[in-house]
């Protein structure tokens, strides 16, 4: 009698709590506001409905899944979500909520770095799915892998002090794409802030704009537009940035397709930006590139045909009459089954970095290095580590020359906004093998010599390492070059004597290259005689 009593009391509790249900007509306006990604809003309706209808799981079901896609918040949609899965039953007539509570339980944990529990959710899940789910089982297993990544890389942390580029820099919104000046005075990133005048896109946010911050005394000054050539009313954001701070390569949507652009640096700002040819450019989207340091290389992400995920890494080496060759997909052992991003190419012409949902991901994107061999093949990618890679997407990710720094962009607590910008400094223990070198060039007036033409051989091989021009704002020339060697630098210049100056790029110990360059004397240049 007693057994009976307690089932029947378990059965009322139950059927209590599944049986207060809003109507379709009350849920309408929530709905609404979750399809636009308005999750704030969603907050704020369905609070009087959960009042209504206390112990509603499908209610809890959606409040958590609100605060799961709020910046910061994935912590507080566990509990909700906790309830709504122990009240909805996968086997039951209702199961679809049931999934969706279990899975995006299981979410919420990895993102608040619960693996084990995660993976145990995720596992009592697809016990409970049919073998017909192919899909969905295919995503709960990704999940599980992440988590398990993810223990693994905690249990081999990384070591480097990590820092935020604070408010003059990163905002509410989100920040990313960073590129940086080898001097580290210019920094350059892609917002989705909104500017005054502006008007709003559905969720909120405004099309994504060029910005630019220079630091001074300390610290990055408040960011500014990257100028009138570098905004449209469409999408435009950063990809890559030559060493000197005087070409940028860009992305620009034009409201049918994504395609990569080229700026150079003129005397008062930014130049319109020259759309790259085909092959580069496709009718399908090119999102990100990375220009090798002398130039001769692009690495670009596509989804084109032919790849081996939804998008891939390709790359295309400029011929000797100027024009870019055949594109090559950098095939199965970079590019995975799932979307690879930003690449980013080491001033070594041969170290590349990239994000990838694939690999050994500990959760959506992370930062993988693989470098060009002695055969012209890529290496196995492997991830940089935990804690740089975190369970959310970890994606922009610039080293600079000396490799002890490195400028990212990323979804951490404690941020002003959803992706905020961040650097990354490691001990600076590892002996340093690259330096930046600086210098200015004079003409017979004591100006600074713009139209001036740097070229660089190594004395040891004969081998051309770049050409380098002035800047014309600055008046400097900047490059990078291994440091311990002997260099001849050659200056063209119209109008005036051609000269070579012979110099050694010294080691790590004679120099600090954190904005601090070793530079060469001046050179005066002589007017060539009539």
């Amino acid at each position: 009698m007693k057994l009976l009593y307690t089932f029947l009391l378990f059965f009322i509790v139950v059927f209590s709590v599944a049986g207060q249900k809003p109507s379709k007509k009350e849920l309408l306006a929530v709905e609404h506001e979750i399809s636009r990604s308005q999750y704030e809003s969603a907050l704020v309706l369905l609070a009087p409905l959960m009042e209504k209808y206390a112990k509603n799981p499908r209610l809890y079901l959606k409040k958590g899944y609100c605060l799961f896609n709020i910046n910061s918040r994935s912590s507080e949609a566990i509990p909700y979500l906790e309830f709504a899965k122990a009240h909805l039953s996968v086997d039951s007539w209702n199961n679809k909520d049931a999934i969706e509570a279990s899975f995006y339980l299981g979410r919420a944990l990895h993102l608040n770095y619960r693996f084990e529990e995660a993976i145990i959710v995720f596992n009592d899940l697809k016990t409970r799915l049919s073998t017909k789910d192919v899909e969905l089982l295919q995503k709960i297993n990704w999940e599980i892998g992440y988590n398990q990544n993810a223990l693994l890389l905690k249990n081999n942390p990384v070591d480097f002090k990590i820092t935020n580029l604070g408010p003059n820099v990163n905002g509410p919104y989100d920040e990313h794409s960073p590129v940086v000046s080898a001097d580290e005075y210019l920094l350059m990133y892609t917002s989705n802030r909104l500017e005054l005048g502006e008007n709003l896109k559905s969720d909120g946010t405004s099309n994504e704009t060029i910005y630019q911050s220079l630091w001074r005394e300390g610290k990055w000054l408040p960011a500014e537009s990257g100028g009138v050539n570098l905004k449209t009313d469409e999408n435009n954001a950063t990809c890559s940035m030559s060493a000197d701070g005087q070409s940028l390569i860009v992305y620009r949507h034009d409201g049918i397709s994504g395609d990569l652009y080229h700026s150079s640096y003129e005397t008062g700002g930014w130049g319109k930006p020259q759309k790259l040819p085909r092959p580069i450019n496709s009718i399908h989207q090119e999102t990100h590139g990375a220009l090798s340091e002398n130039g001769q290389l692009i690495i670009f992400t596509s989804d084109r045909p032919g790849g081996y995920g939804g998008v891939d890494l390709y790359m295309s080496r400029k011929l000797p009459n100027g024009e870019w060759g055949k594109v090559i997909n950098l095939g199965p052992v970079v590019n995975s089954s799932k979307d690879e991003e930003s690449p980013f190419l080491f001033v070594d012409n041969k170290t590349l970095y990239f994000a990838s949902e694939g690999h050994n991901s500990m959760g959506g994107y992370d930062i993988f290095k693989t470098m060009l061999n002695d055969s012209n093949q890529w290496t196995k990618p492997v991830n940089v580590g935990y804690p740089i890679n975190t369970p959310g997407d970890d994606v922009f990710y610039i080293p600079t020359a000396d490799g002890q720094r490195v400028y990212f962009a990323s979804e951490r607590a404690g941020g002003y906004g959803k992706s905020d910008l961040y650097l990354m400094e490691f001990p600076s223990e590892d002996d340093n093998r690259l330096a930046v070198i600086a210098g200015f060039i004079f003409d017979n007036k004591n100006s600074y010599s713009y139209e001036s033409q740097i070229i660089v051989e190594r004395v040891k091989t004969n081998e051309l390492v770049g050409s380098y021009r002035v800047h014309p704002t600055t008046g400097r020339y900047m490059m990078i070059l291994a440091a311990g060697e002997t260099y001849c630098m050659r200056i063209v210049t119209a109008g005036y004597e051609e000269c070579e100056k012979m110099f050694v790029v010294p080691g790590k110990s004679d120099f600090n290259t954190i904005r601090n360059p070793f530079y060469l004397e001046p050179i005066v240049l002589k007017k060539v005689q009539d």
